[in-house]
């Protein structure tokens, strides 16, 4: 059982690929997150949350219902290849450092035992050594940390000690007023006996009647002290609560934060020390209710958590990391390579500052660095999809661990490796058939499996001498310079081999979308000119003069000539009087030209030709000025009918 993980360290997951050992965990991982119906058995639980558990099998960490590649985790690989190159600290003040703090282990280990409690002194022993040994680098100022929450929590638990001291001469001062009081009181109260109870002579009553007023003074002045004194002791009390809440709250904070970070030699001294620094035998952590961590830490079985259970998670990881170490250290003396990285990785992700895993030999290292360094090569070659060199790379982690399992990298690349190739194959029959579409897909499925594929090449070869050896492709260029488009139109099935050419594809598209847009043309206006013989056949006619004027493609179209033919013949009247109207514009017999124009609208009110003609005649009349009864500025026809006159050739 692992304890939590470290909270810098991300669990943003990765590609799932192989481990170490070269077993798959995308059969294992494949599904990212725990299903509740999987049938799958819930990890350790502690405080409410699922511990992250290791499988070494797969190389994955399952973790809050996920799986988790830990070798292939980019933050985590990025912190182990930085342990990796550290040398191991064996400095003299490291050494100083691990030997104070055994020390310390073994001191508190003897009060979980039940040994003698330690005293204040003891305790602040304890924290002037953590404070001797915090410029340790590599403690990175936790020792210094836990050794002022000791003495904060000594510091705040010696005012109350003070504040209680202060309270009892509170309580005692009470007990003498109230004493006074009613002493006070009864010498007020006049306590006859007999028949002389009532019976007070003038002269007694003249001086008792002063003292009688003394003594209510007095009272009433003991009154009020008592009520000060009973208001300063709850103060105390109140005072003392509040101050050891905090104290609690920031030592049990702090406690936390070491077993997050993963500082277990600091979490197991806090904890261990924690009775005897708060001697109220009250142990349960101080969470808010509606708190974040509160849900985390629910505690085992609802229970609410304790300072104990921290205790038992941090041996725990401790335990686990030192037998991952001794197994890396047997693994490592056999030459197996792969499992010893594999315990590693667990040991550092779990215990990254235990005295086992910093201490780790160089040599080791090294030796565990060159074949972590191939296996992160695997696995970026086979993101890459290069199995040719995947391939020598399993041959070189298989001659560094002869109990290395290369056969799933092998049967992968070259279930990979045919699967290509079947693509390859697939293509070259699409291309032999004219089918471009089942080309094209299977050409990039080839180089989507192997990018490498040396049968690419060897296909684009073929591809080019299949391509020279064509002769639709000379027929199509011939058509397509004389601009016979509706020839290629149809016998597009027959050139659709041609489109194999990236040169012709562009050619071969936009003819056929040219001419499939002038049928769907035609078929529109023939409906248009069957509905309303007239007005219809005079819009169709204007309509294909518009289209002609706009792209001179369709004048080399046959069926689109023979329509324009139809429906100028259909709009005879229309047309001739456009036709009529733009020879008077070109004589510059502007008053004719208008008057044809009128003639045109009449017949087809909304000709935009005819419009646009009287509109440019009538500006001409308007603004010319006359010189032998022709505008001195007419220059001719601007822009005429748009073709209508060469409709009529």
């Amino acid at each position: 059982m692992l304890s939590v993980l470290a909270c810098g360290v991300s669990w943003a997951q990765m590609p799932s690929s192989f481990d170490a050992s070269g077993r798959s965990a995308q059969s294992e991982s494949g599904v990212q997150q725990g299903d509740a119906g999987s049938g799958q058995p819930a990890g350790p639980q502690l405080f409410g949350m699922e511990l992250p558990l290791l499988d070494p099998s797969t190389d994955t960490m399952t973790y809050n219902g996920s799986k988790i590649d830990v070798g292939n985790n980019a933050v985590v690989r990025a912190r182990f290849e930085k342990y990796l190159n550290q040398k191991p600290d064996e400095s003299a003040q490291s050494k100083v450092y691990r030997s104070q703090i055994n020390k310390i282990l073994k001191e508190t280990q003897r009060y979980v035992r039940g040994g003698k409690a330690p005293g204040s002194q003891v305790l602040v022993n304890i924290g002037r050594t953590l404070y001797d040994i915090a410029d340790y680098p590599g403690d990175g100022g936790q020792a210094a940390a836990l050794a002022s929450a000791i003495v904060s929590a000594l510091d705040a638990q010696r005012a109350n000690y003070a504040r209680d001291k202060e309270s009892e001469a509170l309580d005692k001062e009470i007990e003498d007023l109230v004493k006074k009081t009613n002493s006070l009181q009864n010498q007020n109260t006049q306590k006859g006996s007999g028949a002389g109870a009532g019976a007070i002579k003038p002269a007694a009553q003249k001086g008792g009647s002063s003292t009688f007023r003394s003594n209510e003074f007095r009272i009433a002045h003991n009154t009020s002290k008592i009520a000060e004194n009973k208001g300063l002791k709850v103060k105390n009390d109140a005072t003392n609560a509040a101050n050891l809440l905090a104290t609690k709250t920031a030592y049990q904070s702090m406690m936390v934060s070491f077993l997050a970070q993963r500082r277990y030699d600091h979490a197991l001294i806090a904890s261990r020390i924690y009775r005897h620094v708060f001697r109220d035998g009250d142990t349960k952590l101080n969470l808010k209710e509606d708190s974040d961590l509160n849900k985390t830490f629910e505690g085992i079985g609802g229970l609410p958590p304790t300072v104990a259970v921290l205790d038992q998670a941090a041996s725990n990881a401790r335990r686990e990391v030192d037998q991952n170490m001794e197994a890396v250290h047997s693994l490592l003396a056999q030459n197996k390579l792969s499992e010893a990285t594999q315990h590693l990785i667990e040991a550092v992700a779990v215990g990254e500052y235990m005295q086992s895993v910093t201490t780790f030999s160089e040599e080791n290292r090294r030796r565990i660095a060159e074949f972590w360094s191939l296996r992160k090569k695997a696995l970026t070659t086979m993101n890459h999809r290069d199995y040719g060199q995947l391939e020598e790379i399993a041959n070189r982690m298989k001659s560094l661990d002869a109990d290395f399992d290369d056969s799933l990298l092998r049967s992968y690349c070259a279930g990979r490796k045919r699967e290509s190739d079947l693509h390859v194959r697939n293509a070259m029959k699409a291309m032999q058939a004219g089918d471009e579409t089942k080309f094209n897909e299977e050409i990039r499925l080839a180089g989507e499996v192997w990018p490498l594929n040396p049968n690419l090449d060897a296909g684009a070869k073929k591809l080019e001498e299949f391509d020279n050896m064509d002769p639709l492709k000379d027929d199509f260029r011939d058509l397509y310079s004389r601009k016979q488009y509706r020839t290629i139109y149809d016998e597009r099935d027959k050139f659709k081999v041609v489109a194999i050419d990236k040169e012709l594809e562009k050619q071969y598209m936009e003819t056929i979308e040219f001419v499939a847009s002038i049928d769907a043309m035609l078929v529109q206006l023939g409906e248009l000119s069957r509905q309303d013989r007239m007005l219809g056949a005079c819009m169709a006619y204007e309509k294909m003069i518009e289209f002609r004027n706009k792209d001179a493609r369709y004048a080399d179209d046959l069926k689109f000539n023979q329509a324009l033919n139809e429906y100028r013949a259909q709009a005879h009247d229309f047309v001739q009087a456009l036709v009529d109207a733009e020879e008077c514009d070109k004589k510059r017999e502007f008053g004719s030209a208008l008057s044809c124009y009128h003639h045109a609208l009449c017949l087809y009110p909304a000709s935009r030709l005819a419009e646009e003609g009287v509109r440019r005649v009538s500006e001409l009349i308007l603004d010319g000025e006359y010189d032998g009864g022709i505008p001195a500025k007419a220059e001719g026809p601007a822009g005429g009918t748009g073709g209508a006159g060469g409709a009529a050739d």
